[in-house]
């Protein structure tokens, strides 16, 4: 089988600090590959995985995203676009994996084989106009990251749900918890770290907030919201490493997560449990899917039961946290779900 997977402009794959896809793309397309499949991941200059690479740009392309949305759109579709022409143009592959977003899906359309798109962001209404021109796009196959996806948008033609995933074995497993909260995330009123914050305060309890703050919008928010709260028990690291936001999660006694919008997946929640470190999160999204509620966290209803929540998570056994992503969140599992999704497209 060969495979095309195409994903964003923005980021290298695999990233080197911050980047959702395309740090999932990366496991998947070593993943198939170490399995035997011919697989080209068409990205931007810089990236590095086993796969063959293609790309338009010769670098990444993440600066312009602070510009206008005409170049940001422009950029997006000139990367697409070239994408699937240089797709055609070699004419063999069996299947494409578009990660992309609007831009991928007005090209797909027109290909004369089959396209897996997994719908990485939410379904707003915004979003749910543009994909309903799509119920009747037969090549095109839709793959969401949580089933909560389908619910928001039930009549595309959906090909499975395969949950994202981490190399579980990366992630340094630890039962010895020092005595602080923690975020990791981005800083937007959706995330809502100034939540983290209030629940710190309240509890008097420590936080340590990791993420990146460097766009003029999380800037805005971070100085008017988190700012005020930052004290000797409240610190921001910044935007860590991968070797440092491990160590973060590591140590911390419970990882929190108040989300203020219905998130499709989360991995920083699965992250934190490879650690062996319980998550309290609001029930909303995606979440129930993530976190089985005084198994491996818990799902609050309201900021009272988040505080709640908080004070209860020495009742969760460590080793059910890791045993969780083990079993539902491994990288294997991932390539597995795709693998049978490829297949089950091209027997049809």
């Amino acid at each position: 089988m060969k495979i095309a997977i195409v994903v964003p402009p923005w980021i290298q794959v695999p990233p080197s600090r911050y980047g959702g896809i395309e740090l999932i793309v990366a496991l998947l397309a070593d993943g198939l590959v170490g399995r035997g499949y011919d697989v080209t991941l068409f990205t931007v200059g810089g990236s590095g995985t086993s796969a063959n690479r293609h790309h338009v740009f010769d670098c990444r392309q993440c600066d312009i995203l602070s510009k206008s949305p005409s170049e940001c759109l422009n950029t997006a579709v000139t990367h697409s676009l070239g994408s699937y022409i240089e797709i055609k143009r070699q004419g063999d592959f069996d299947i494409v994996h578009d990660n992309t977003w609007k831009e991928g899906l007005t090209s797909a359309f027109f290909m004369d084989m089959p396209v897996v798109h997994t719908i990485h962001g939410p379904i707003d209404d915004t979003n749910r106009r543009f994909y309903s021109l799509l119920t009747d796009a037969k090549n095109i196959h839709f793959v969401t990251i949580s089933k909560f996806q389908q619910k928001a948008l039930p009549n595309l033609n959906y090909a499975g749900n395969v949950y994202n995933a981490i190399e579980v074995e990366k992630y340094p497993y630890s039962t010895e918890k020092k005595d602080y909260l923690l975020y990791v995330g981005l800083f937007n009123p959706e995330k809502a770290p100034h939540i983290a914050c209030e629940v710190a305060e309240e509890l008097g309890m420590r936080l340590t907030l990791a993420g990146k703050a460097s766009e003029p919008h999380e800037w805005k928010y971070f100085n008017k919201y988190i700012k005020p709260h930052l004290s000797d028990t409240i610190r921001y690291v910044g935007e860590v490493s991968d070797t440092h936001k491990k160590e973060l999660f590591r140590g911390a006694t419970a990882f929190i997560y108040p989300i203020q919008w219905d998130e499709p997946f989360g991995i920083v929640m699965i992250e934190a449990m490879a650690c062996g470190t319980p998550v309290v999160t609001y029930r909303r999204g995606a979440a129930p899917e993530l976190i089985r509620d005084g198994v491996n966290g818990y799902l609050a209803d309201d900021f009272d039961h988040f505080l709640d929540c908080v004070e209860m998570v020495h009742k969760i056994k460590h080793s059910r946290c890791r045993e969780c992503v083990e079993t539902h969140f491994s990288a294997d599992a991932m390539v597995t779900g795709y693998e049978n999704i490829y297949k089950k497209i091209l027997e049809e």
